[in-house]
């Protein structure tokens, strides 16, 4: 460390534009730090038991509509005068739509298999089933799937929504939790290392804490709302997770500099050295 604060008196003494280029580089290995952390708790907090179960029932509770990319569908009352493929047990778990004609079939492959021949129009079936569906490339290239609203989608004063088919509430907690931890860690290591500031805690904190809850909740609306995106794309759940994420982290290195060099401007002071005591006079 004493290597860096080197560099940090030598930057300064070169005047402001250098110091601020220093500052900002420090501020990106702090980030990656603060991102290591991020990820690892979104891809490791879905593993703990009451979460990992409340993630599971969520996605199991998700109905998804597959259809041909032509005639994109996206709701129940879209199906009408359509002829839909419902495997058994789906047709009643749907909020019965009377315009639509509901072939019933015994599996979601049968279902799915009729579509493709042309028999129905689009298919109910489940999460675990169009996501293998439309594992196929050629599928991709063809079909296409929405969500039907679902109990267990999660929203939170008309802003906050994510889908069950991304995890309902146990994805809003995962990623929340995710990055709350990485902006605690982001906090102090900037402010000790990068910005090397002795600016009051009991002031500065507060602030960030503000801010940082005004961007935490721009991110929990947006990366679900990218997360679907991306799911709609046809890509898995973890890739579609750390896609969003990393979108919103890139917003929020951005955001967070100007923000961190204005709040942590007051540096520390220096020690002062203890004095040598005077030499004795020769006699």
């Amino acid at each position: 460390m004493g290597k860096l604060k080197e560099i940090d008196k030598k930057a300064e003494q070169k005047g402001k534009g250098l110091e601020t280029f220093w500052q900002f580089i420090k501020f990106i290995f702090v980030s990656l730090l603060a991102m290591i952390v991020q990820f690892t708790l979104l891809n490791t907090l879905k593993f703990i038991p009451p979460i990992h179960k409340m993630f599971d029932e969520a996605q199991q509770s998700a109905q998804i509509i597959v259809s041909e990319k032509d005639f994109k569908i996206k709701s129940v009352d879209e199906m009408n005068g359509l002829k839909v493929g419902v495997p058994e047990g789906i047709i009643d778990l749907l909020e019965k739509n009377e315009k639509a004609e509901y072939v019933t079939y015994a599996t979601c492959e049968e279902a799915l298999a009729a579509m493709k021949d042309g028999q129905v129009k689009c298919v109910v079936v489940n999460y675990d089933t169009s996501s293998e569906f439309l594992k196929d490339k050629e599928n991709k290239k063809v079909y296409t799937k929405s969500q039907i609203p679902s109990e267990k989608d999660f929203r939170w004063l008309t802003i906050f929504f994510c889908a069950a088919e991304i995890g309902g509430l146990a994805y809003f907690i995962i990623n929340n939790a995710a990055n709350i931890v990485a902006q605690i860690v982001s906090f102090f290591v900037n402010r000790e290392k990068t910005f090397n500031s002795g600016a009051n805690i009991a002031v500065t904190l507060p602030i960030y804490i503000v801010f940082t809850l005004a961007l935490i909740a721009f991110s929990a609306w947006l990366n679900p709302t990218l997360k679907g995106v991306f799911t709609d794309w046809n890509w898995n759940d973890d890739l579609s997770a750390n896609a969003a994420t990393m979108v919103c982290s890139a917003i929020q290195f951005f955001l967070y500099f100007p923000v961190d060099k204005i709040l942590f401007h007051k540096k520390k002071e220096e020690k002062a050295l203890p004095e040598e005591p005077a030499a004795e006079a020769e006699a």
